[in-house]
């Protein structure tokens, strides 16, 4: 009779995950070290992890200023990364995905401006992994993704350890796409009013 009823696996707990990485508490805008780089955290939900690479604050914060319209739009910059879990239709496979966003900037000349200067930095180096949807940077658009080839595949969703060693070989694979997004936030002061 009990071999009649269905088993239920349990939900995976990326949570686990997060805080093996990030630490058994994570603070929102607290630097810490996953595997090779640097990231800042900003937030948990259940299958997913929001971040900022940390040479992308860094050189945010160079510039000093409060982006407009993005004062309560994760950590109040016009970037952020996110790392999410996809659950196969079989409950026991999946994918990590990682992506980044360009977020909800006020100044469309500015917001304009911020995903040019890196669709030009990403073809002239001939990065491409990083390319923007079409429309990205029309008037009125306010969120735009811009990793691609930027998923790997998790046998066993419920191995932490696997997620864990997955979550970070995605990291380090893109570390010379997050390096060039570094690289082009010094132009954004010429962008006008920020």
């Amino acid at each position: 009779m009990l071999d009649l009823i269905p088993k239920h696996n349990p939900a995976p707990d990326f949570g686990f995950v997060v805080y093996r990485l990030f630490g058994d508490s994570p603070t929102r805008g607290k630097s810490a070290k996953v595997g090779d780089g640097e990231l800042v955290y900003s937030g948990f939900a259940k299958n997913g992890v929001s971040f900022l690479p940390a040479n992308w604050r860094k050189e945010l914060d160079r510039i000093g200023v409060t982006w407009r319209g993005c004062e309560n739009w994760w950590l109040g910059y016009p970037f952020i990364s996110l790392m999410e879990l996809k659950v196969a239709d079989d409950g026991t496979k999946g994918n990590l995905k990682l992506n980044a966003e360009v977020g909800p900037i006020s100044n469309h000349k500015v917001r304009k401006g911020i995903i040019s200067a890196i669709t030009a930095a990403a073809r002239e180096k001939n990065f491409d992994r990083l390319l923007f949807p079409v429309g990205a940077s029309d008037k009125g658009r306010l969120y735009s993704r811009f990793l691609r080839k930027n998923s790997i595949a998790v046998n066993d969703i419920y191995d932490t350890d696997e997620m864990g060693t997955k979550f970070m070989q995605l990291i380090a694979d893109f570390g010379p796409e997050f390096e060039l997004v570094a690289s082009v936030i010094p132009e954004f002061f010429r962008l006008g009013e920020l």
